[in-house]
């Protein structure tokens, strides 16, 4: 499985320092997809084929960054489409994962590891896989943002747009669309908090968060923190 993937990705540039960076989200994804999937007491096998998912999940963001030099999935290509593509109608998942009776399972969570919400297609197997790839990668993307000295965030003036506010304290995903500057981007990864699935995932979250609103160092996100935080530990008070 890993030399497959590393052969892959040996195609791109790793001396990308973007290229570099979703290599190693990658292989951490697949570590806390392992680990979460054995705290909610997968089944042997449904715990690896966790983890494979997890190593996959952004296969599709190599070409993206080669072709684009962006992540962004609204204006250029999908990656997780793109990383459906490529497992699916090209037929690299038989490399990953021989049973092709999890096939629909794989497909279904890395196509919507990525999308503002789920749609609920009623398969209790399909769906605990596809909201634990959402929680997993939103755990990484905080603590790359939180804890990698070269994620630097050139935090504006501006306040954040009202839309996001309103969102974040309904307590919802705010949108992409919505956002408008850079401050709007930082807010909206303050908003994964309000798509975490599975509470053995919150106390993990909620220290990223934390360390990520330190490093921001910025009164802006002020009311943005306190109000994720609070939902955090309210959250993890009941767990």
């Amino acid at each position: 499985m890993n030399s497959v993937f590393d052969n892959y990705v040996k195609s791109f540039d790793l001396n990308d320092k973007d290229i570099k960076l979703k290599y190693n989200h990658s292989y951490r994804v697949a570590d806390l997809s392992k680990k979460y999937a054995k705290l909610l007491n997968f089944s042997d096998e449904d715990v690896l084929l966790a983890e494979v998912i997890g190593l996959i999940h952004d296969i599709g963001r190599f070409e993206q960054i080669k072709s684009y030099s962006s992540y962004d999935d609204c204006n250029n290509m999908d990656h997780a489409d793109y990383g459906v593509f490529l497992l699916f109608d090209k037929g690299m998942i038989k490399e990953f994962w021989k049973n092709e009776n999890d096939y629909e399972l794989i497909k279904f969570a890395i196509e919507n590891h990525n999308k503002l919400t789920v749609p609920d297609i009623h398969d209790e197997r399909i769906m605990k896989f596809a909201k634990l790839i959402r929680d997993v990668d939103k755990l990484d993307i905080i603590y790359i943002y939180a804890f990698l000295d070269d994620i630097i965030f050139n935090i504006s003036d501006d306040c954040i747009s009202e839309s996001i506010i309103d969102d974040i304290k309904s307590h919802r995903v705010a949108k992409r669309t919505d956002r408008s500057k850079i401050n709007d981007e930082i807010a909206l990864s303050f908003a994964y908090a309000f798509d975490i699935n599975n509470n053995v995932v919150i106390g993990d979250f909620a220290n990223n968060i934390e360390m990520f609103y330190k490093k921001l160092n910025s009164n802006i996100f002020n009311e943005v923190f306190v109000e994720v935080n609070d939902y955090l530990k309210n959250r993890e008070s009941i767990c």
